[in-house]
C-alpha cells in the first residue's frame, strides 16, 4: 500500500487517503472485475440492493456507504471500494480493500481524506464480479475561499406508509451541492391508525421482525434488528436510492429514529411511560442510525451509556455558510408537563405535548428552573454541553451565513381560545340574525371584542362558562336600526349564545406544540438573546418535524410586548408523513372537549374540507408567522448567495389511486431573507 494511503478501523469506520495513481485489473466504467490493488481475500457478496450513499462533505473528505448482500450472518464478506475524479473510473484515487462484516449488518461506511476541496468525486464498490451502482458527490468548498453561490436541498419526514415518495424523483434531477436530512429518516411505528389506507402501492406493508405491540394496535420497533429492518425497507426504494446516489447528504436525527416525540432514552406512547428508560432501546436505534447514515460521526458499543454516539456537528463552505447540526433529541429534558399530570381524553399528548395552556407550561418551567437554581438543567432540549458548543459555533463563525440543522420549530405558534372563542360566537350571532332579515355583518369585530369581554368576565368554575353578556347585550341594543332590546335578547338570542359556549377549558391561551422548542421557552430566549447580545447575524433555522411549511423571524422573547427578530426559521413540510392540520382536525373531531373548536380547524363547505387552520394560526401568530401551510407535504430548496438566501417550498400533488402523481409537486412558493435582516419575504 503507497505510504500515503492508510486504512484503520475505528468504531465501524474505515479511512483512506486519496492517492493518484493507484491500479486496477481491467478497471473502467463497467467494473465488472476486482481491483487488483483492492483484493480480497474474503469471501465475495452478491449485490448491492441498497444502493449507495455519500455523507458529510468537508473540504478535504467525504463518507462512502454501502451494504453488501449475500451474507450468511456469520462470516465477512469482501468488498472494494473505488473513486476516481472522472467518471469512467480511469483515474483511481481510491482502490481498497474492505470488510463487510456482520456486526454491522453488512454496511461499510468508510471515510475517504486528502480530497480536493469544491471537486465532484465519482465511487463504486466492487465484491466479486459484481459492481454497485455509481455515485457522485462532492466536497465542500475551503474555509476562506470566495463562495459566490451555494444551492441544497432540505427534507424531512418520510414515513414509508403514508402518502408518497415522488418528491425524490424530482430532487434526484436538480443541481444541488447536497441534500440536508434533518430528521425522521425512518417511523418506528407500523400499523398505526395515520399509517393505514393512504401510502403507495409500491410500497408493500412492513412486519418488524419483533415489534411490541401497543394497545391501539400498532406495532413499533423494540429490537436491533427491527430498526435495521427499518432502513433496509426504506433504502430499498429506488428513488431514494437515487438521491443518495447523486448527493452527499448531511443528516441528523429527530425522535421517530427512535420514539415518538422522545426524550434521552424515554419513550413517551402512553401517560408514565417514560418513568423508567429504555436504554437497550435506545441504543439499538441509535446504533442502526450509525449503520445506515453517511455521517462523520463514531459510535462506542463498549460504552453501556445510551449517550454513546455523538451525532451533533459543524460544517463550513468557504467564505459563505457554516451549518451547524444539533442533536435535539439525546440530550433533552423531560417534556415540562408530564403526561401524568393532565387528563388522560384518550390522545394522552393532550395537555402535556400539544394544546397547552400557556401560563400552566410557564408556571411549571419556572418552577423546574427554581428547583435547580436557576439554570436550564431540566428545562433544556440542547442540554449544557451541546448548548455551549452551539454558542461557540455561532459566535465563532466567520462567514456570511449561519445555518442551523435544527430539528423542531423555534417559531411560537399559539392560540388566544378566548379570543377565538369570541370570533366565532361573534360569527355564529351575525349568521342567526341574517336568517332574521338583520345585516350586522358591518359591526363584527365591535360583537367580537363585546364578547371577549364577556368572557373575560365569566364564571368559569363550572365545565361550561356562564355568561351576563354586559357587554354584548348592550352594544346591539344601541345599533341604530337594527337595535335589539334586552327583552328580544334574552329570548331569541342568548339560548343561542349559550348553547354553542365550549367547554370552559377553552378559554385560555394556549401553545399547540409543546414538544417542540415553544415547550422549552426559557432554553430558546438564551439562545436567541446569545444571538443578539453578541450581533450575531445572518442565522437561519433549517427546519423540519412538524409536517406543515411555516416561515417567519424567531423573537427574542415571545411574550414581551415589543418583540425583537433575530434570526430566521424555515420550516419545510415532510416529504410524506400526514399533516399538521390532519392532526388537530382528528382531535377536534373525536375529543368532545374540542368539538366546538373545530371551526378553527376547519369548515365544511358544499361537502368540501376547508383549512381554516392556516388563518388561525396567523391571527394569533401574525407577527412571526409569515407563511402558513399546514396542509402539506413536500420538500426544500435554499440558494444562497452573499445577497440573500432564497428559499423554495415544494408542495406535493396527493396520491392517485395509489400512485405518486407525476409531476409530484402541485405548488412552490419561494420566500427571501436578505442578508443583514432577519425578515422573510414572500413573494
Amino acid at each position: 500500500m503507497d505510504r500515503r494511503q492508510f486504512l484503520k478501523w475505528g468504531s465501524f469506520l474505515t479511512v483512506s487517503a486519496a492517492s493518484a495513481g493507484l491500479s486496477a485489473c481491467g478497471g473502467g466504467s463497467d467494473g465488472s472485475a476486482s481491483a487488483a490493488a483492492g483484493q480480497s481475500q474474503l469471501a465475495a457478496g452478491k449485490a448491492f440492493g441498497l444502493g449507495v450513499a455519500s455523507g458529510d462533505p468537508r473540504p478535504d473528505s467525504i463518507i462512502l456507504w454501502t451494504r453488501v448482500d449475500g451474507g450468511d450472518g456469520a462470516n465477512s464478506l469482501g468488498v472494494t471500494v473505488q473513486l476516481s475524479d472522472k467518471q469512467d473510473f480511469s483515474n483511481l484515487l481510491v482502490n481498497q480493500a474492505l470488510s463487510a462484516d456482520p456486526a454491522w449488518d453488512y454496511t461499510v461506511r468508510h471515510k475517504v481524506t486528502g480530497l480536493s476541496s469544491a471537486t465532484t468525486y465519482y465511487y463504486r464498490f466492487l465484491t466479486g464480479g459484481t459492481s454497485s451502482t455509481i455515485g457522485r458527490t462532492k466536497t465542500a468548498p475551503a474555509p476562506g475561499t470566495a463562495v459566490s453561490q451555494l444551492k441544497f436541498a432540505y427534507i424531512t419526514c418520510q414515513d414509508w406508509s403514508v402518502n408518497h415518495w415522488g418528491a425524490f424523483d424530482e430532487i434526484a434531477q436538480l443541481d444541488l451541492d447536497f441534500v440536508m436530512h434533518v430528521g425522521d429518516y425512518i417511523y418506528e411505528t407500523v400499523g398505526a391508525g395515520f399509517q393505514n389506507g393512504n401510502n403507495e402501492t409500491r410500497h408493500a406493508a412492513l412486519t418488524l421482525p419483533n415489534g411490541t405491540k401497543r394497545a391501539d394496535g400498532a406495532i413499533y420497533a423494540t429490537t436491533l434488528a427491527d430498526y435495521r429492518y427499518l432502513y433496509k425497507s426504506y433504502r430499498s426504494d429506488p428513488r431514494i436510492q437515487a438521491v443518495h446516489a447523486n448527493f452527499p447528504v448531511i443528516s441528523i436525527w429527530d425522535d421517530h429514529e427512535f420514539s415518538d416525540d422522545c426524550w434521552q432514552d424515554r419513550q413517551v406512547y402512553y401517560p408514565g411511560d417514560d418513568s423508567v428508560p429504555n436504554t437497550p432501546r435506545r441504543r439499538s436505534a441509535s446504533q442502526a442510525w450509525f449503520e445506515y447514515t453517511p455521517a462523520d460521526v463514531s459510535i462506542d458499543l463498549s460504552n453501556p451509556s445510551f449517550q454513546n454516539i455523538q451525532i451533533y456537528r459543524s460544517f463550513s463552505f468557504g467564505n459563505l455558510a457554516t451549518l451547524v447540526m444539533t442533536d435535539q433529541r439525546l440530550y433533552r429534558s423531560d417534556h415540562i408537563i408530564p403526561e401524568t399530570a393532565v387528563p388522560n381524553t384518550g390522545l394522552a399528548n393532550l395537555g402535556s405535548r400539544y394544546f397547552v395552556p400557556k401560563s400552566a407550561l410557564a408556571q411549571a418551567e419556572a418552577a423546574k428552573m427554581a428547583s435547580t437554581g436557576g439554570n436550564l438543567l431540566n428545562v433544556s432540549i440542547l442540554g449544557d454541553t451541546q448548548r455551549q458548543w452551539w454558542q461557540q459555533q455561532m459566535q465563532g463563525a466567520s462567514t456570511t451565513w449561519k445555518l442551523w440543522g435544527n430539528e423542531v420549530s423555534l417559531l411560537r405558534m399559539g392560540v388566544d381560545g378566548t379570543m377565538a372563542v369570541a370570533g366565532l360566537l361573534a360569527q355564529g350571532l351575525i349568521a342567526a340574525l341574517a336568517k332574521q332579515g338583520m345585516d350586522f355583518s358591518a359591526v363584527q369585530q365591535q360583537l367580537a371584542g363585546a364578547l371577549y369581554q364577556d368572557l373575560l368576565a365569566a364564571d368559569k368554575s363550572g365545565a361550561t362558562p356562564v355568561l351576563s353578556y354586559a357587554h354584548t347585550q348592550p352594544l346591539l341594543a344601541t345599533l341604530s336600526g337594527n337595535a335589539i332590546t334586552a327583552a328580544v335578547f334574552n329570548a331569541a338570542l342568548k339560548p343561542t349564545l349559550d348553547a354553542n359556549l365550549p367547554p370552559t377549558m377553552l378559554l385560555d391561551q394556549y401553545i399547540l406544540n409543546a414538544d417542540q422548542w415553544d415547550g422549552y421557552n426559557a432554553e430558546r430566549k438564551a439562545l436567541m438573546g446569545f444571538l443578539k447580545s453578541n450581533g450575531i447575524a445572518n442565522v437561519v433555522g433549517i427546519t423540519g418535524d412538524i409536517h406543515a411549511f411555516f416561515a417567519g423571524p424567531v423573537m427574542d422573547d415571545y411574550d414581551a410586548a415589543s418583540p425583537t427578530p433575530v434570526m430566521v426559521d424555515l420550516v419545510t413540510a415532510g416529504i410524506s408523513s400526514n399533516s399538521f392540520f390532519s392532526y388537530f382536525k382528528n382531535v377536534v373531531d373525536t375529543v368532545p372537549a374540542f368539538a366546538k373548536a373545530a371551526p378553527l380547524i376547519y369548515q365544511t363547505v358544499n361537502g368540501q374540507t376547508v383549512n381554516t387552520f392556516n388563518n388561525t394560526l396567523k391571527q394569533f401568530n401574525g407577527n412571526w408567522l409569515k407563511y402558513v401551510d399546514t396542509d402539506a407535504q413536500g420538500y426544500a430548496v435554499v440558494t444562497l448567495t452573499p445577497a440573500k438566501l432564497s428559499c423554495t417550498f415544494h408542495k406535493m400533488a396527493k396520491l392517485v389511486n395509489g400512485v405518486a402523481p407525476s409531476p409530484a409537486t402541485a405548488s412552490t412558493q419561494t420566500l427571501e431573507v436578505a442578508s443583514g435582516t432577519p425578515a422573510i419575504n414572500v413573494l
